[in-house]
């Protein structure tokens, strides 16, 4: 018992210590000791760990004035160490990637035009895509330790179950444990506004940060809350699914039959609807709905004002919500994730609403997410396997 103890106390301190160093591009062992509250002899011992696992190295030394004695030398990830499989899994983005412990992606393969009607011929599909993507690129298998998986759908993390997604028609369809038989790998499934949001507190606008909303508007809304630096959950795992949210006087019909749903009124597949007419230039004849919103989405001249008018209009009813997100959470950032959110005149539709609802206020902390959902699927498995208590370092040190 006493040893097990010992044990698990080691994994949470070396967990400590790489997580304060993957937070920064490079830290300094006292800087480390500071942030951790361990002492300066067991950050040397960790530090010794993770060199040694090729997890860490040395980097640049710090130079102050008037020392003496040893360097303090920097520590930065190595991005030899760990390597994680990443797979995002949408409406319009299906993907396989391979990224080292940095998060950098060094190979991907995106998988054009799969029908997405029967969910195991989907799972197939994607393992074969990432066999053969392991297989041809020159990394250390050995060193290959788990698979983030980024889904449009409310899912049970615990058991790898995607309950519900909407946006894929599917439900009931346990992807953890199919992923798991085919690939060998321990897998994480997360919905992808928590996977977009942990990518941003490990690497983004949320960096630092400990209360955080992020709204994601791709053709379907999503959005999950970090309050004091914890993932909201609540019992289904939908804390901040505001999709059905209802926008005050508005009586847009939605697919759930209310009226006025955020899903009916703000999202990306209510502006697709609302410009079915309205002929992109460049864009491809008979676009799928994932194709069709890229194209309204990354459209930026003045010269169809009705596609400036549907974003901008998507916006102000968002507005509503990131108002009350505003009065009811107290965040220190709200950040609008997805294609729909990326388009100008959407974000200045929201600020047009905050703008009318708060008078006098001028600077809300309103961004727009740039991480992709590829991007979201790694760091949720380098947090779910690489800067976490559970990882095997005796198998590196090995490898």
């Amino acid at each position: 018992m006493i040893g097990g103890s010992a044990t698990e106390l080691r994994r949470r301190n070396r967990d400590l210590v790489l997580r304060a160093i993957a937070s920064e591009s490079s830290v300094s062992r006292s800087l480390i000791a500071r942030q951790t509250g361990l002492t300066g002899a067991a950050i040397s011992r960790i530090t010794r760990e993770l060199i040694d696992a090729r997890l860490v190295k040395e980097g640049d030394s710090i130079e102050t004035k008037g020392q003496v004695g040893r360097r303090n030398i920097c520590l930065e990830l190595d991005d030899r160490g760990a390597f994680i499989l990443a797979i995002a899994l949408t409406a319009n983005v299906k993907s396989v990637a391979i990224a080292n412990s940095r998060g950098d992606i060094i190979a991907e393969r995106v998988l054009e035009e799969l029908a997405q009607e029967d969910p195991d011929l989907v799972i197939a599909e994607i393992c074969k895509a990432a066999k053969a993507l392991i297989a041809s690129t020159p990394f250390d298998h050995t060193r290959l330790v788990g698979c983030g998986v980024s889904v449009a759908g409310v899912t049970d993390p615990e058991t790898g179950m995607l309950i519900v997604s909407e946006p894929l028609g599917w439900s009931n369809v346990p992807l953890g444990d199919a992923f798991l038989q085919a690939l060998g790998l321990p897998v994480r499934i997360e919905r992808r506004p928590v996977a977009l949001l942990t990518a941003e507190m490990w690497r983004g606008a949320a960096r630092g940060l400990n209360n955080v909303v992020l709204i994601n508007n791709g053709l379907w809304l999503g959005g999950c809350v970090v309050a004091d630096g914890r993932m909201l959950e609540g019992p289904s795992n939908t804390v901040g699914q505001i999709a059905h949210l209802s926008v005050g006087g508005n009586t847009t019909p939605c697919a759930c039959g209310r009226r006025g749903c955020l899903d009916a009124t703000a999202s990306g597949i209510s502006i697709v609807e609302a410009l079915q007419s309205v002929t992109i230039p460049g864009a491809g004849p008979g676009e799928d709905r994932g194709s069709r919103l890229r194209s309204l989405a990354r459209y930026r001249s003045t010269d169809l004002p009705e596609v400036q008018d549907a974003f901008r209009q998507a916006g102000r009813n968002m507005g509503h919500a990131v108002d009350g997100m505003f009065a009811l959470l107290d965040p220190e950032l709200v950040l609008l994730a997805g294609e729909t959110s990326r388009h100008p005149a959407f974000l200045e539709g929201v600020r047009d609403t905050l703008g009318a609802l708060r008078p006098g206020e001028d600077d809300w902390p309103v961004r727009v997410s740039e991480i992709r959902s590829d991007q979201s699927a790694v760091w949720i498995g380098l947090d779910a396997f690489v800067f976490s208590h559970t990882l095997n370092i005796e198998q590196l040190m090995a490898a």
